[in-house]
């Protein structure tokens, strides 16, 4: 064999070796990607809610004893502010409900904060465990607790009312938000609707 065939079989040996190793390291790389993804189960759709399903040990009843929902969750899709005049996302639902009726704790826990803002009115947020939070808002501003206080499940924390100047074309109704690790997620997942 002379010596030019002798180069040319080593680059054609050295060619095949080299476009067997890339798709062995592709796939080498595409097996630990998978790996990974599942091991810290990543979700590769930035869309999705971070909580999908609630725990079977938290069950809330409604905040508002006759309150029927009026505005839903929406994490992906826009709903309509009729008072602000635009499209935006509404990571609460809302409870429409004659003005001064009673707001409720869903669920036992302790007071973190009162508070006023001016387009979510009077605010209220209670903590239930380390990563559960439920927030209360346009709540008239006589309220019945203050922070520290300790609740139990039903304990009546204000009332009703259009204090929420961001919201006060759909009149009176509470502003209710569930907060998992800080993330809020969808009420739905956790009220008890058949309690209303």
């Amino acid at each position: 064999m002379s010596y030019k065939e002798r180069i040319k079989n080593f680059f054609i040996r050295f060619k095949r070796l080299m476009v067997f190793g890339g798709v062995l390291a592709l796939a080498i790389a595409v097996i630990g990607i998978v790996a990974y993804s599942s091991s810290m189960n990543v979700s590769l759709n930035t869309n999705q809610t971070v909580q999908t399903s609630a725990p079977t040990t938290v069950s809330f009843i409604m905040p508002v004893k006759d309150g029927v929902i009026v505005k839903d969750f929406s994490n992906t899709s826009l709903k309509y502010n009729s008072t602000l005049k635009q499209w935006e996302s509404h990571k609460a639902v809302d409870i429409k409900s004659s003005d001064d009726s009673d707001v409720m704790a869903v669920m036992a826990g302790e007071i973190v904060s009162v508070e006023n803002n001016y387009l979510k009115g009077t605010i209220i947020t209670i903590k239930h465990n380390k990563s559960l939070q439920t927030v209360y808002s346009s709540l008239a501003e006589d309220v019945k607790v203050k922070v520290g206080d300790k609740v139990k499940q039903g304990t009546v924390i204000g009332k009703v009312s259009t204090s929420a100047k961001g919201e006060s074309a759909d009149g009176a109704h509470l502003h209710f938000e569930v907060l998992v690790d800080n993330v809020k997620v969808d009420p739905n997942l956790y009220l008890n609707t058949g309690d209303k």
